[in-house]
């Protein structure tokens, strides 16, 4: 077995626990709070969890994929290991043994991480709003339902805006705002949220002026 075939396999088999952990916290999560981490909105949590290892386990089938470029191989590596260290906070000691596959898995992911850092150098606009779009999971992962579903899709926005290259720049701007306003006006008694907008927009300039040098056009994996 190589090493693309483990990466994909130890991804695709911590995705599939934590689908599994997902759905014992929104079902039964009330019932085992030793293992499941005592939380209050089992169901949601549960939810956001699912969605999550669902994320991860197309990252690690996509290992699988040969000629991924650098960017890709990083934008997997974080799909695996941020689900991977996130949902210890939302389903407990269910989730140990798929952090620790998924986390493995995104290390393994990246070939060279010297090529990796130039890469996402070049992207940086790109790779910025990408990490607001994480902060936006975050701080939503804490919050109600309402919020987690409405941050949740607001991070997916974010993250369309943030590498639909083909995109005209009204639908960059829209994603952008899609991404945070709803998100700001839910969470409008804390200054966060509106510091995030302010930042995802700045960020979204040099998207909005015209292309941006990004590496993925550079170096490819051998």
């Amino acid at each position: 077995m190589n090493r693309r075939s483990a990466t994909a396999g130890l991804g695709t088999t911590g995705a599939l626990l934590g689908v599994v952990a997902g759905l014992i916290q929104a079902t039964v999560g009330a019932g085992i709070p030793e293992l499941t981490g005592d939380k209050l909105a089992h169901g949601a949590l549960g939810l956001l969890t699912t969605a999550l290892a669902a994320v991860a386990g197309f990252a690690a089938l996509r290992q699988r994929k040969a000629g991924l470029s650098v960017l890709s191989r990083a934008a997997c590596s974080l799909a695996l290991i941020g689900p991977g260290l996130l949902c210890l906070t939302t389903v407990g000691r269910l989730w140990y043994l798929p952090a620790a596959l998924l986390t493995t898995a995104g290390v393994l992911t990246v070939d060279s991480w010297r090529d990796t850092a130039a890469a996402l150098v070049r992207s940086g606009p790109r790779v910025l709003l990408t990490a607001l779009a994480g902060c936006e999971v975050l701080m939503a992962a804490a919050g109600p339902a309402l919020l987690m579903v409405v941050g949740g899709l607001g991070a997916a926005a974010l993250v369309a805006a943030a590498w639909w290259r083909t995109a005209p720049r009204s639908a960059v701007l829209a994603l952008v705002l899609s991404g945070t306003v709803p998100f700001g006006l839910l969470g409008w008694t804390a200054l966060v949220p509106l510091v995030l907008a302010v930042l995802a927009l700045l960020l979204s300039l040099p998207l909005l002026r015209g292309p941006v040098h990004d590496g993925a056009r550079a170096l490819r994996t051998r």
